[in-house]
């Protein structure tokens, strides 16, 4: 079994610096914001897709129920 090199104090912590981003939309918000979980931007709602999905759903229930009293 290989042992492990010693460790040398002076590099312990020097490493290159990495950057993570996040995929979602950038807003800076402010350190009481991260402590406390309060979100002062609320969230925009895409109303069109709302409706949209909403529409398609009901068009489909729609048919379904016309081809249920055709069949019977």
């Amino acid at each position: 079994m290989k042992h492990p090199a010693p460790r040398n104090e002076q590099t312990r912590f020097s490493t290159q610096l990495r950057h993570y981003h996040r995929a979602g939309p950038s807003n800076s918000r402010s350190w009481e914001e991260w402590v406390d979980g309060r979100a002062t931007a609320k969230p925009s709602t895409n109303w069109l897709k709302i409706i949209l999905i909403t529409f398609a759903v009901l068009s489909l229930v729609g048919i379904m129920a016309g081809l249920f009293i055709e069949m019977r």
